[in-house]
């Protein structure tokens, strides 16, 4: 609400002013009254009233020394001044002051709340620009800092220093600059599953942009990288990333992620860059140790100088249709050669070369047979061997399960799918309903039904429906809206738009037709 302080040291002209004001404004105010000026700076303070109107004379604090006041403790309410004296040097001093109304005494009743109606309509209108203006910085500052970011992931992912070179200019016209120092960067890896989607990023970003700035005075900044994966950058005095120090301090953020996220969580310290150019090339190598949670060592942090090279490990050739204990079989025996970087790479290798063999064939049929679901997730979501084979498992059984149904048509299943649909024709169905009542994709269900049926399933639902519309339109005491909600519509408008494009007719108009 819209707040005057009246000042005045007369009772009668504070209430005067005040029952004015409350009954003749276009629209209601808060009145605060004040009877001297030592009064009114203090209510002014509390309050911050948007328009003050104050006498000129008053004892102890005349109306221009309240107005002094009011600017040195920078309270910008605007400021009438109501005045008896017809003397031009105190008019001059109001104007100094920056007084945007001198008005002499007697006030004409009319005229006074003209005046005021018209300050409350411009001083509420500076108060939405102001707003408007605010919200606009908001914006762009929101939008600054996302380019911002986006160019710092855009030099990590880059892949040459002169791409790096660039990312770095860039960064430097938006005044994001890095003194020549040496570098390194640690990627905190945590779950993102259907159940924390929605914030974990958030949570994880916000947990570690707290603690770590509080923690180390060489922690530069946080940038999420991907979903599920946090890259934080630190300045080093040291050419060797083994520092106790800054491990016990990553174990413990990613200890308050874990707890707070309720997610399982990993960080991989890569090694030291001369220069942010090459900080590219130190991420890379903290995403190869994120990729060490696979082996579950009993720590949550790993340091790429720490992993050991190993000896090399041949992979050997599979049939060319390899089934899952061939595949897993294979997984073992390279996890048992011991935790080093050339075994990490030898499963990694031989995990996404089956993973996209599955993936290319389960595209292939997803046309013909709607397997939509994405199958053999990257090596690095996965977070145990166990978790790899799985994975595998997921996808060999998917292609073997469209093959059998290619070969062998599932008329049951179908039946009993058309007949759920018929039983629930008039509730809230989908194809995701049906989907997750009979387990399979909505895109295997929608096959199914352009199958064994003329139409897909929102042309056999529509139909449906409007069979059992046209019989209960014959009946004109039920009204149009219970028709609607009888076939499974809970709004009447789009039940009538839909029954007009199906039959060419409104409901209205097919019934007064029968």
């Amino acid at each position: 609400m819209f707040k005057i302080l009246i000042v005045d040291d007369e009772r009668f002209i504070r209430k005067g002013i005040r029952v004015i004001l409350e009954r003749n404004l276009s629209e209601p105010v808060e009145c605060i009254e004040a009877r001297n000026g030592i009064d009114a700076l203090e209510k002014a303070e509390e309050e911050t009233p948007d328009l003050i109107i104050t006498d000129i004379n008053m004892p102890g604090c005349d109306g221009l020394e309240f107005v002094r006041e009011l600017k040195q403790k920078q309270v910008n309410s605007t400021v009438i001044i109501l005045s008896g004296y017809e003397n031009f040097e105190y008019a001059k001093q109001a104007i100094k002051l920056g007084i945007k109304e001198y008005v002499m005494k007697p006030i004409k009743k009319a005229e006074f709340i003209e005046l005021i109606n018209r300050y409350i309509k411009d001083i509420q209108q500076q108060h939405l620009k102001s707003q408007e203006e605010i919200e606009r910085r908001i914006e762009n500052n929101r939008i600054m800092e996302g380019v911002k970011k986006d160019f710092l992931i855009g030099l990590l992912k880059c892949s040459s220093n002169k791409e790096a070179h660039q990312y770095l200019q860039q960064l430097k016209e938006l005044q994001v600059v890095f003194e020549p120092q040496l570098y390194t960067c640690i990627v905190f890896q945590y779950e993102v599953n259907q159940d924390n989607r929605e914030y974990m990023d958030f949570v994880a970003k916000n947990i570690l942009d707290e603690y770590l700035s509080l923690e180390s005075e060489d922690f530069l900044i946080n940038v999420t990288y991907d979903v599920g994966k946090n890259v934080s950058i630190f300045k080093t005095n040291s050419a060797s990333s083994r520092s106790e120090e800054r491990k016990k301090i990553i174990r413990q953020a990613a200890r308050l992620v874990r707890e707070y996220g309720q997610a399982r969580v990993f960080a991989g310290i890569g090694d030291v860059a001369p220069d942010f150019e090459h900080l590219n090339q130190v991420l890379r190598h903290a995403l190869q140790a994120a990729d060490y949670k696979i082996f579950d060592r009993g720590d949550i942090v790993c340091v790429f100088d720490e992993i050991e090279s190993g000896q090399p490990v041949s992979l050997k050739d599979l049939s060319s249709e390899p089934d899952v204990l061939e595949i897993w079989n294979d997984l073992n025996q390279i996890y048992s050669l011991g935790q080093t970087q050339v075994v990490m790479d030898a499963l990694k290798c031989r995990y996404e070369e089956t993973a996209a063999s599955i993936r290319s064939k389960l595209a292939k049929r997803a046309v013909s047979w709607g397997s939509e679901d994405d199958f053999c997730k990257e090596f690095s979501l996965c977070w145990s061997l166990d978790e790899l084979k799985q994975e595998i498992k997921k996808g060999l059984d998917e292609l073997d399960q469209i093959k059998d149904e290619r070969n062998n048509v599932n008329v049951q299943m179908i039946e009993q799918i058309i007949q759920f649909v018929d039983e629930n024709i008039t509730k809230e169905i989908s194809l995701n309903l049906v989907a997750d009542k009979f387990q399979r994709s909505p895109g295997y269900i929608s096959t199914m039904f352009k199958r064994y049926s003329e139409d897909g399933f929102n042309s056999y639902v529509t139909e449906k429906r409007m069979e059992i519309a046209r019989k209960l339109l014959k009946d004109s005491r039920t009204p149009i809206q219970e028709v609607a909600e009888a076939c499974g519509f809970y709004n009447a408008k789009y039940f009538s738009v839909v029954f007009k494009k199906h039959l060419g007719l409104s409901p209205r108009e097919y019934r007064e037709n029968l």
